[in-house]
């Protein structure tokens, strides 16, 4: 009889301990874990800031502002490029607002842009030569620039070889007399314009050659 009671303590012993156990780990487990929620409750209240409507719209307006700042950053780099860079062509623009909506419509590809362009960029191919004792412009030798613009045109536009003078003059068919400037592999050996900045006498067409891929690769 002692040893069944015996037999049952140790039972309702084990029980106990298991019991207690189980408690132990449950207290554990709550207090852990509602440590946890409330340091992320912690880290989201953090990202939360509290201000008034006036505050916000002001911040908005800001943000506005920085959009604009960056947008005419963007059109003054491409005017000092117009001014300073030989490799960007002599072309004017619209207003800066109408400009900055444009490029950014474009960018956005919320126009529709034609896709018959090459995208080819302009590049240095030959010089253009005149004789006359009288100076042009540009000293009476110039660069010729030229892009293939789709299959069947070209554009072209001349910075004296001069750095001394400081000026571009973009190639339209109305200051070009007889043939006109087509295709940028088939240049006419001599050009006459009808300019005042240019003079009036034929101008040599002298193309510079293009790389050998035979001999000097690492120039292609």
């Amino acid at each position: 009889m002692i040893k069944k009671n015996t037999y049952k303590n140790i039972q309702l012993y084990n029980i106990l301990l298991f019991l207690i156990i189980i408690i132990i780990i449950s207290i554990i487990y709550y207090y852990f874990y509602n440590k946890n929620n409330k340091n992320n409750k912690n880290n989201i209240d953090n990202d939360k800031i509290c201000m008034s409507l006036s505050e916000y719209n002001k911040l908005k307006n800001n943000n506005i502002f920085i959009s604009n700042y960056k947008d005419n950053t963007k059109i003054d780099d491409r005017d000092y490029r117009v001014l300073e860079d030989q490799l960007y062509p002599p072309l004017n623009r619209s207003d800066t607002i109408t400009q900055t909506n444009l490029k950014n419509n474009i960018e956005n590809r919320n126009m529709y842009v034609s896709t018959n362009n090459s995208g080819d960029k302009y590049r240095l191919v030959g010089y253009l030569i005149n004789q006359d004792i009288d100076k042009d412009a540009g000293g009476n030798n110039w660069k010729l620039f030229a892009r293939q613009k789709d299959r069947h045109s070209s554009e072209f536009y001349m910075i004296p070889a001069n750095n001394n003078y400081d000026v571009k003059i973009f190639i339209k068919d109305d200051i070009v007399v007889g043939e006109r400037l087509r295709d940028i592999y088939s240049i006419p050996n001599n050009i006459t314009f009808n300019s005042p900045m240019l003079a009036s006498s034929p101008y040599e067409f002298v193309e510079i050659p293009k790389a050998d891929l035979s001999s000097s690769p690492e120039y292609i």
